[in-house]
């Protein structure tokens, strides 16, 4: 269970009143549903209903999603109203446990989520598109199947995290001092992301595109291994390549520290011809 009072609104004028009481009352009682046929549908009890509409108890962190398919509205207007599944206002919510949740088809669009737990957690088939989430604990969380469009997400432990099979998007996904150590991205379209000052030791990058994409990472960690990605016209900078090697890629026009690659190549079996 979790207690509405680690729910906050923060800068959120008119609406900041949290309101999932009267938003569930309002919802149940527009389909002519009484309190025993809404637990039936939740697998809950009747009493247990009750006690969300008289502010007795909040429902588990994993209902909301089923709650939200259920009235065809977000997980955001459950607390702070706004019926349009479409609602484009941005909430704040921090403090909130969503450990080992699992969140499905669910509209999650333009929420800003703060010191929020999210350890083990599992988000697919959702609209994470314009979400910003700051200093967040999800370790082993596993996203699949989402749009993120204009995600944002800093100052967050994501060490073994399981990132699979994500779509195309239009507007810049950004990731900074995040932590990536002993993750997983597979599959994914991550074209022109940002990923600034985090943590990648040991990342495992496999059967993705990160075309345009800016990769910068400030220290010199654990082997990250990269296989079958396309990083056509990525940026590399301040990063320590030492031992790496580069087998059976593409390398046109590489350049390294301003020098193309193949000037190099060529110099080089020049220089070995010479000494035969």
């Amino acid at each position: 269970m979790i207690n509405s009072s680690r729910i906050e609104a923060v800068d959120i004028p008119v609406v900041e009143e949290i309101k999932f009481n009267e938003r569930i009352k309002i919802l149940r009682s527009e389909r002519n549903m009484t309190q025993h046929e809404l637990g039936d549908l939740l697998g809950v009890t009747g009493q247990a209903v009750s006690k969300w509409e008289t502010r007795l108890a909040t429902p588990d962190i994993t209902l909301l999603p089923k709650i939200a398919m259920l009235f065809h509205c977000t997980i955001d207007s459950l607390f702070f109203g706004g019926a349009s599944s479409d609602s484009q206002d941005s909430k704040t919510m921090t403090r909130v446990d969503f450990a080992e949740a699992k969140i499905e088809c669910s509209n999650l669009r333009g929420i800003v989520l703060r010191d929020v737990v999210m350890d083990g957690a599992e988000i697919f088939d959702s609209r994470l598109n314009g979400m910003r989430i700051h200093h967040g604990g999800m370790a082993n969380l596993s996203l699949r199947h989402l749009d993120l469009d204009g995600l944002s997400l800093g100052f967050s432990q994501m060490n073994g995290a399981v990132i699979h099979d994500l779509g195309g998007h239009t507007k810049p996904i950004r990731f900074a001092e995040n932590d990536f150590k002993g993750s997983s991205i597979d599959r994914c379209d991550l074209a022109n992301v940002e990923l600034k000052n985090c943590n990648l030791s040991g990342l495992r990058i496999k059967g993705s595109t990160l075309k345009n994409s800016w990769l910068l990472q400030p220290e010199n960690y654990e082997p990250v291994q990269i296989e079958d990605v396309d990083f056509h016209n990525s940026v590399i900078t301040r990063s320590n390549l030492s031992g790496v090697r580069i087998e059976e890629c593409l390398i046109d026009g590489l350049t390294i520290n301003g020098v193309p690659v193949e000037q190099m190549i060529a110099a080089y079996d020049q220089n070995h011809d010479s000494k035969r």
